[in-house]
């Protein structure tokens, strides 16, 4: 018995430690980051918000919407309203105090997509635009454009913040979570999914494999910002996961396909009341996560896009061979 403990306890430890992360030092990235909101608002005249919208054509077409010439007088009128607006220019001053140095943010942003192009070396990075969306849009992607609305970001001691949005959501607009919120939502343009699968533990594992690729791409960020956790709440998660997974396999849940059912433990909630008011809310997701770290870590030889491509969501499940640490 003291034998199969000791195995266990070691095997655990195994599993539980970080994969060292793969060598990118040869891998080049020359990043340019267009500060598009300090653009708009040195600018005067119609005129000039005219040629700022032929000069930056792909964000004009994409995130500001124009599609026809009939609508860039529309557009103009309204940029220029933006720009001459007292409470807009009063965040923008704000946004420039918090960003005016961006320099941090955009190595994040370099070393995020040199271990993307280790992983994926075909991949073309797309333009990186920031802007003012007056409190519209945190976050735009494509495959050729990501706009970071930096007016969601200033923190908590920003005067002006997306007041409908609650306080457990608000605390992770942060300039600390740029980089993370944005990895994160450009992993799901690599996961592979089976339509057909629409059991809670699909979801879970989905999202699981969104943190994964997101730490694979920033190992030096915490697992609390990814999982938008405070540190007490990731730390009691872990402390007590035993009773998590107790509670999924005593209710039966992670074949259940009812949206009502599922949204419970995969939407933002100040707490998972089904589990207690302790638990904190996302917590399928941050299960799945567990289970997808468990089965990287038996399994060394599958790569990050073999995993991001697989769509057997019984087979990943079984072969983690997931039991929560205690």
């Amino acid at each position: 018995m003291a034998i199969s403990v000791g195995l266990y306890a070691l095997l655990q430890a195994q599993y539980a430690a970080k994969k060292k992360p793969p060598d990118i030092s040869n891998i080049e990235v020359s990043l340019e980051i267009q500060r598009l909101e300090g653009v708009l608002f040195g600018l005067e005249s119609k005129q000039e918000i005219r040629a700022f919208l032929k000069d930056n054509a792909l964000f004009a077409a994409q995130f500001l919407g124009l599609t026809s010439h009939e609508e860039e007088n529309t557009l103009v009128e309204r940029l220029y309203a933006m720009v001459h607006n007292a409470d807009i220019q009063a965040l923008y001053q704000e946004v420039q105090q918090v960003f005016g140095d961006f320099s941090a943010i955009q190595q994040q942003f370099e070393e995020a997509f040199r271990y993307l192009l280790y992983y994926y070396p075909d991949f073309k990075i797309p333009q990186l635009a920031t802007f003012i969306t007056g409190m519209g849009m945190d976050l735009y992607l494509s495959k050729d454009l990501i706009v970071i609305g930096l007016d969601f970001f200033m923190g908590e001691e920003a005067k002006f913040r997306p007041i409908e949005l609650p306080q457990y959501i608000l605390r992770a607009y942060q300039p600390a979570y740029i980089v993370p919120k944005t990895i994160l939502q450009l992993s799901q343009e690599f996961i592979k999914t089976n339509n057909a699968d629409q059991t809670l533990l699909a979801d879970m594992l989905y999202y699981g494999k969104t943190y994964y690729f997101t730490q694979a791409l920033l190992p030096k960020v915490e697992a609390a910002i990814i999982l938008s956790y405070t540190k007490e709440q990731l730390a009691a998660v872990e402390q007590h996961q035993d009773i998590v997974w107790e509670h999924f396999i005593d209710q039966e849940l992670l074949y259940v396909t009812n949206h009502l059912i599922k949204n419970r433990y995969l939407n933002d909630r100040p707490f998972t009341s089904e589990i207690g008011q302790q638990c904190p809310g996302n917590i399928g997701r941050w299960l799945g996560w567990e289970i997808v770290k468990s089965y990287m870590a038996r399994h060394t030889e599958v790569s990050l896009s073999a995993l991001m491509s697989s769509t057997d969501t019984q087979a990943l499940f079984a072969q983690s061979k997931y039991r929560p640490k205690k």
